[in-house]
């Protein structure tokens, strides 16, 4: 058998509009301007190159435009140097168009086969064949093994036109890949700890309408876990690699249907010596567990995610959440959580079928309680989009609430609206899913405050009365609040930070002057000579970074602008409170 090179290739990281990929094909992607602080691993490509590597004697490279954040010139330049006779790549709806141009500039130049697959390919697989050999849908490790091993496509499941193939053994997977790139570079960045993002788990039994991975990916109801065994024995391995690795992040759709499960696998670490790591995972609420959770917080579980999505019945039942919603469970699960010292995240979307005015500020109003109430550590807020595929998508066609679009850009959540709602536009969309941030932010600052003024009682007092700081917002609003209360009235503060979140600072208390760089996540690129000119012109005596994490992962690009703008004594302020020199090794939280 001829030896050929296969090249197994995330998307394409910035595209030609200068925005940085945030890409999660199974759920959604989005783009940021500047800089993107967040990286998920590419699982389920990288199960398929470390599949191809185990079973076929070809050369497989495994590259990723979004980790190094190349844009199609860069990436071609490297995609090109292993002249590969098929590309494999997964994409999603936000991606698309970059990752097809990429795909045809090497299939002109190489005559390279190319497989796709992901949520848009298998949502739109006519179009992508215009330019693909086969597209692939359902759970595809398996199906793109056989076509590489020279099976005839008209005969595979799994390969369109043909129906999807059954769901797969995912105990026959070999670990994923952590060869052509380091699985410790992949960050989270609301992650407090350096952990590697694992999966547990696949599967989900719920079909929310808006989720890609039901739909899409299974089009079943199904929870597979993996060998509990086996899941430790990976954990083992990553962490004799990377010595620097402080934890784990089970990323997959939920860690926690069945509590046994849970119970075995938080025994198994402690059996292995593995409780000292710190772990998190995404879950369901709605299946917590008491004695699930006390296992796995002896095991080392600091943080539960879950998706509550929105607080009210109205819209969680035309979203199809199902057993999912049940806000009761929620209160009293979190409430006992955090007897046991958890943190939870939260994710929130607004505009979701069966939306409204009123039906969001429901949504708005559950923010502020559990956040307000020290339930709620961290939240993530999207406006809910009907990503092509999913059931939300297929219910917007046939009710005339989307118009027809190869615009695909627009589908990221981040603050755009595509669905045409006769009784909700999209600005009064947008200006709650503002509000939704803004309650996280009020009631983050109320349940907040007692601690970080503590903490910040003895820490602050290496800023002495009368100096001059610069204060980059590089955290969400609540603690730039609490770091304004805690300085000195004596201290003249100015702020740094993008347009849309200094608009919300306007005349705070303690503020000397706002200024704003433009859009997007701070990079030395981004601010504009003038602008840099007149903060060196200042001589800041102190410039204070923000920081979400202790491992200061996502935070290099803030960090570079401070060093950029001249000060000699430059200081992180974490969570808690506590202000450090960036001299010094990242605090413990």
């Amino acid at each position: 058998m001829k030896t050929m090179n296969i090249l197994v290739a995330n998307s394409v990281g910035v595209d030609q509009d200068g925005y940085h990929m945030v890409h999660v094909p199974s759920r959604w992607s989005l783009g940021v301007k500047n800089f993107t602080n967040c990286g998920y691993y590419p699982w389920e490509l990288a199960y398929t190159s470390s599949l191809l590597k185990r079973e076929t004697p070809h050369h497989v490279k495994f590259l990723d435009g979004v980790l190094n954040g190349w844009d199609f010139e860069t990436y071609f330049t490297h995609a090109s140097a292993e002249k590969p006779d098929w590309l494999i790549m997964e994409s999603s709806t936000r991606t698309i168009r970059e990752d097809l141009r990429l795909a045809t500039a090497l299939k002109e130049t190489f005559g390279t086969k190319l497989i796709f697959t992901g949520q848009h390919p298998m949502a739109h697989p006519e179009e992508v064949l215009k330019v693909a050999d086969h597209v692939c849908i359902g759970e595809y490790e398996f199906t793109v093994l056989n076509l590489i091993q020279g099976k005839n496509a008209k005969q595979q499941t799994g390969v369109y036109p043909n129906e999807r193939g059954p769901l797969i053994d995912i105990n026959a997977l070999p670990f994923p890949e952590d060869d052509d790139i380091r699985r410790m570079d992949y960050h989270e960045p609301n992650c407090r700890y350096k952990q590697i993002q694992m999966y547990g788990s696949r599967g989900c039994p719920r079909r929310c309408n808006f989720c890609a991975a039901a739909t899409l990916y299974y089009d079943e109801l199904n929870w597979r876990p993996r060998n509990v065994a086996n899941l430790v024995e990976e954990i083992r391995t990553l962490h004799e690699k990377y010595p620097e690795m402080e934890g784990v992040f089970f990323d997959e759709e939920v860690h926690n249907i069945k509590k046994t499960f849970n119970i075995s696998l938080a025994k198994a670490i402690r059996s292995a010596g593995l409780d000292h790591l710190k772990y998190e995972a995404m879950c369901e609420y709605a299946s917590l567990d008491e004695e699930a959770l006390e296992e796995m917080r002896a095991a080392g579980y600091y943080k539960i995610r879950f998706g509550i999505e929105t607080g009210s019945d109205k819209v969680a039942q035309k979203m199809t959440l199902g057993k999912k919603h049940d806000l009761d469970k929620l209160r009293r699960m979190v409430k006992f959580g955090k007897s046991l010292g958890m943190l939870f995240y939260g994710t929130i979307s607004i505009g979701g079928l069966g939306s409204d005015q009123e039906e969001d500020k429901k949504t708005v109003d559950l923010v502020y309680e559990m956040a307000s109430q020290g339930w709620l550590d961290e939240i993530q807020v999207s406006i809910n989009t009907p990503q092509p595929g999913t059931d939300f998508y297929n219910s917007c066609q046939e009710e005339s609430l989307i118009a027809p679009s190869t615009d695909w850009e627009g589908f990221d959540g981040n603050g755009q609206v595509v669905v045409q709602y006769p009784h909700y536009p999209a600005e009064a969309i947008q200006e709650n899913f503002k509000k939704a941030l803004s309650a996280f932010d009020m009631g983050k600052e109320k349940a907040q405050s007692q601690i970080f003024s503590n903490n910040a009682k003895s820490s602050f007092n290496l800023i002495a009365e009368g100096s001059r700081v610069l204060l980059l917002r590089s955290v969400r609003n609540w603690m730039i609040r609490l770091i304004l209360e805690n300085l000195s009235t004596k201290t003249d503060v100015d702020l740094l930070g993008q347009n849309v979140s200094t608009k919300d600072l306007e005349g705070l208390e303690g503020l000397t002057q706002i200024y704003s760089y433009g859009t997007g996540f701070f990079s030395t690129e981004s601010i504009s000579t003038e602008l840099i000119d007149k903060l060196k012109n200042h001589q800041y005596d102190y410039i204070l970074v923000p920081v979400a994490n202790n491992n200061l992962d996502g935070f290099e690009n803030v960090l570079n602008v401070a060093k950029m703008l001249g000060s000699e004594d430059i200081l992180y302020v974490y969570p808690e409170g506590r202000l450090q020199p960036t001299s010094d090794s990242p605090v413990s939280i």
